[in-house]
């Protein structure tokens, strides 16, 4: 049987890319993300987060695996290369206007990630070949009602 050394203390999150050949997960602690092959169990990627513990609300991986997303409560979207030559720190991040639970994935155009907040708004956040980050749309997509 194989095993995962995943993280020692509890787990927050896990994802998968879309071939299944990749796992990413987190801690409660939220300061790194963990990649693994989930053939050989061998850890492939350490990202750090932050140095600050934080919950991880989202992760996802890019169509190519080549690129990895995250959100949290610390009001960050990072964003992470997955070349094998990058450092363990994002790419680059944005802000959010808020701590909220969200979720994220990739856009279907290039540079763009997609986040959708627990109150109901869309945001659509570009970034560059520098790293600078902008919100490029924004809207309330829910009315929140008290059924």
């Amino acid at each position: 049987m194989r095993m995962i050394p995943a993280h020692t203390s509890t787990l927050a999150i896990l994802t998968l890319n879309m071939q299944g050949t990749m796992l990413a997960t987190a801690s409660e602690k939220g300061t790194l993300v963990r990649i693994f092959d989930t053939q050989t169990c061998l850890l492939l990627y350490e990202l750090r987060r932050g140095t600050n513990k934080a919950r991880v609300y989202s992760v996802a991986f890019n169509r190519l695996s080549s690129l990895l997303t995250l959100t949290s409560d610390s009001k960050t979207l990072h964003i992470f290369a997955l070349d094998g030559k990058s450092k363990s720190r994002s790419v680059t991040k944005h802000t959010l206007s808020s701590a909220l639970p969200s979720v994220c994935c990739f856009g279907s155009e290039e540079n763009t990630v997609i986040v959708i907040s627990s109150t109901g708004f869309y945001f659509k956040i570009r970034w560059n070949d520098k790293g600078e980050t902008f919100k490029e749309e924004q809207f309330k997509y829910l009315m929140m009602t008290d059924d």
